[in-house]
């Protein structure tokens, strides 16, 4: 009998991506808040705010930015015909809200209170109560606190990843007290009935009594952290997941991002220590106990973490062998795009190999597009002639020596009959996985990459190498021209019809009703002639005067032209100077526009570091109709 060795996990990877990981962890770059296992985030942060807008220091509520009760009077607020910007500037702060963090009692250090408001210890408070029915209008708070001494503590928690304080003998706080009579009361640890009177007066020690002490510091040790609105707690979790975690809340701080909460973070540390999981590449979005136990955004937020993880953790070589190449490799960004693109589709492994090459010398060059759009063509050739030779040529074009010139022919008398039919395209899907129709200016965009990639391969001797026939190579003609008619100017009627002002009030009223300045850039849209990107993403100082005329400054992204200035009406000079101060329209408390000196060099390179681009004196825009899009 022969014993089959199973393949065992490699203990030394989780090592090396602990190093990399505490490497970038100890960097001077990395944010401090992020480094200890308890996440403390501040009142106002940027990205993690989880404080009311109004001011008062009360938990948001879901994932708007005000507090229930000033989500309430915004309510009536609005209903009474008010706006935001003026509600946010009367809203009076209201004071501290349950749940943010644990307060000491005034008289007791040690203890932690158990009312919010007096914040007294549970044995304070009971005395007080007891006090004042006594004493009726004659009982004065102050006089009663100055004469209470102080009790001793009961220690920390006895759950391993709790770092607040006992509320009792027992040995718990309260949150965990209540949790742990909820799940049973697992090895049946309780007090004497009277404790307080019986023993804690007379200065005794309070004993606890169990039925099966191992079992309740079992479930001490397996506790989950309490939740709080300002804190992830990552004690207890393995080394490697702790630093996922910290670099991930810290990496998503740097890039252009929606908002993360923080209750589905700590949800999903959680889980991961219930699990035993040692890494969050372990964690499967899919996973039905992950969605349940972190919802929806939690798994996202994992998957998020783990993909800006993965350029970490392989190596180039390891997506040429696994059939994806990745951009972060490459210190390249495209624009809008992951940055992984697949190539598993492409069959042939040295077709995929030409690609995968093609496209890493493409990322090494300094003249790199930041668009998708050639990664995109050079990937629908590759699956377009792949899934051809597959049907077509023997031993479905596995084999590069056997390809001929008649296998180039018939691929390229497929792509032209298909074009003239309307055909769906062999290899290529089209949105949501639907088969994409070949037309004119997809054969063109096939055409032209196939024949620089292979061409390619044959100026570099790699087709030499692979056996490929030169005449193969040869046979994809040029791609030809694909006559297109460029789109009119605007007649007068249509400028005349998109400034009216009855249009431009429905605009605001339809799409802007918080008025962020959509309105304002639908108009310099009109009368500059710039595209929509470009007016969208104007600097703070894009405005100048040459000669006493206005100038606007913008950077024409598509073409590689920066800081180009074109002569602007006086009016329209005027309406994106007007400073925020004097704005009726300006939201008190949105994000402040970030500056971007005119003149400083920009490559082709995206930086994530780069601030958000904006209207002059507004917030960025977050809603763009769809005639602003269609045009860009």
């Amino acid at each position: 009998m022969t014993a089959t060795l199973l393949p065992q996990p490699d203990a030394r990877e989780g090592w090396d991506r602990l190093e990399i990981l505490t490497a970038l962890i100890s960097s001077p770059s990395f944010d401090p808040l992020f480094r200890p296992d308890i996440v403390k985030i501040p009142a106002g942060h940027p990205v993690y705010r989880w404080n009311c807008l109004a001011g008062c220091e009360r938990t948001v509520m879901g994932h708007g930015d005000l507090c229930g009760a000033h989500q309430d009077l915004w309510r009536k607020h609005r209903d009474a015909g008010g706006m935001r910007a003026a509600f946010l500037q009367v809203a009076r702060p209201f004071g501290p809200g349950e749940g943010v963090e644990e307060q000491p009692c005034r008289i007791c250090p040690d203890r932690p209170s158990s009312h919010l408001t007096l914040r007294l210890c549970h044995h304070h408070q009971f005395r007080w109560y007891n006090y004042r029915p006594r004493h009726g209008d004659a009982a004065d708070f102050d006089q009663w606190l100055a004469r209470q001494e102080p009790s001793a503590g009961y220690g920390c928690c006895l759950v391993h990843v709790c770092p607040e304080k006992a509320f009792s003998p027992l040995g718990l706080r309260s949150r965990h007290d209540a949790r742990y009579q909820r799940e049973g009361r697992l090895g049946d640890a309780a007090l004497p009935s009277q404790w307080g009177n019986r023993y804690e007066r007379t200065g005794r020690t309070v004993p606890v009594e169990y039925s099966d002490e191992p079992a309740f510091r079992r479930w001490c040790a397996t506790a989950a952290a309490v939740l709080r609105p300002d804190q992830v707690n990552l004690r207890g979790l393995p080394p490697l997941l702790r630093a996922e975690i910290q670099w991930g809340m810290c990496w998503h701080t740097r890039r252009q991002h929606w908002k993360w909460e923080l209750a589905p973070i700590q949800r999903i540390a959680d889980y991961s220590r219930t699990r035993g999981l040692r890494s969050l590449t372990d964690l499967d979005p899919a996973d039905p106990g992950l969605r349940t136990a972190a919802g929806r955004e939690g798994a996202r937020i994992a998957s998020s973490i783990a993909g800006g993880l993965h350029p970490l953790y392989v190596t180039p070589e390891d997506t040429r062998e696994a059939g994806y190449i990745l951009t972060d490799h490459f210190g390249r960004k495209l624009s809008n795009r992951p940055s992984r693109i697949d190539l598993s589709g492409i069959s042939q492994r040295w077709l995929r190999d030409l690609v995968w090459d093609h496209f890493a010398d493409v990322l090494r060059s300094p003249s790199c597009p930041r668009s998708g759009s050639t990664f995109d063509h050079t990937r629908r050739a590759g699956l377009e002639l792949s899934a051809f030779l597959e049907l077509a040529a023997p031993g479905g074009g596995h084999d590069p020596g056997m390809l001929t010139a008649g296998h180039m022919h018939k691929f390229v008398a497929d792509q032209r009959q298909r074009e003239f039919d309307g055909l769906t395209s062999l290899g290529a899907r089209g949105l949501h996985g639907k088969p994409s129709i070949v037309t004119a200016n997809t054969r063109q965009a096939v055409f032209t990459r196939t024949r620089r990639l292979l061409r390619g391969a044959l100026e570099s001797g790699e087709a030499g190498r692979l056996g490929l026939d030169r005449g193969f190579i040869t046979a994809m003609p040029a791609p030809g021209r694909v006559v297109q008619r460029t789109r009119a100017p605007f007649t007068d009627e249509v400028a005349r019809a998109l400034a009216d002002e009855a249009n431009l009030h429905a605009l605001s009223r339809d799409h802007d009703p918080l008025d962020r300045g959509l309105r304002d850039a639908w108009k310099t849209i009109i009368v500059t002639g710039r595209r929509c990107g470009e007016v969208l993403q104007l600097r703070l100082d894009c405005l100048g005067r040459y000669g006493g005329l206005p100038m606007l400054w913008h950077d024409q992204t598509k073409v590689g032209n920066y800081d180009t200035a074109i002569r602007i009406p006086e009016r329209t000079c005027q309406m994106l100077e007007a400073p925020p101060a004097q704005d009726p329209r300006r939201v008190p408390g949105a994000e402040q526009p970030t500056a971007h000196p005119r003149g400083t060099q920009r490559d082709g390179t995206v930086s994530h570091h780069l601030p958000q681009p904006r209207l002059p004196g507004r917030p960025v825009l977050q809603v763009v109709p769809q005639g602003l899009q269609e045009l860009d």
